[in-house]
């Protein structure tokens, strides 16, 4: 494993992961003193440790040298789930609060987990554009002409 062959989205997407996880374990509304565990309901935290899943495959997959097809597969996985995760989440934590009232406000662990499901994201859609043009692997040499068929005289 070497971490030589993360790039910038990859890293990005990776923090933005470890980020999101973290803050899942911090208090999200109050009154209540609940975590993103316990407040988000269980469609949104699918999504979300979806997009986490997701993004660390796409790290461990880049930095243990995996085929490429595996790389490009948890890339697009990835860069798919993570913005249904963010739109997810900005609904749970902007509109549709638990036991929304007037009493109830976001706390801090949202903010930090709308933060790093933002960069894991970003993060996904960056390491998905980037393919490596100017790697020597990466260059196209083509292939060497064809000969010309003989002419035939009538």
């Amino acid at each position: 494993m070497t971490t030589g062959r993360l790039r910038a989205g990859e890293l990005l997407a990776g923090a933005g992961a470890v980020v999101l996880l973290v803050a899942l374990f911090l208090e999200w509304f109050a009154p209540g003193d609940r975590s993103g565990w316990d407040s988000l309901g269980w469609i949104v935290l699918a999504l979300a440790v979806l997009a986490i899943a997701l993004a660390a495959w796409l790290v461990v997959a880049t930095a243990m040298g995996r085929p490429v097809s595996q790389v490009v597969a948890a890339d697009v996985l990835a860069a798919t789930a993570a913005p249904l995760a963010l739109i997810a989440l900005v609904l749970r934590v902007l509109l549709v609060q638990p036991g929304a009232n007037a009493t109830t406000t976001v706390e801090v662990g949202a903010w930090i987990g709308l933060g790093g499901a933002a960069l894991l994201t970003l993060g996904a859609w960056w390491a998905l554009a980037d393919e490596r043009t100017a790697a020597p692997g990466s260059a196209y040499v083509p292939p060497a002409p064809r000969p010309a068929p003989p002419a035939h005289s009538s």
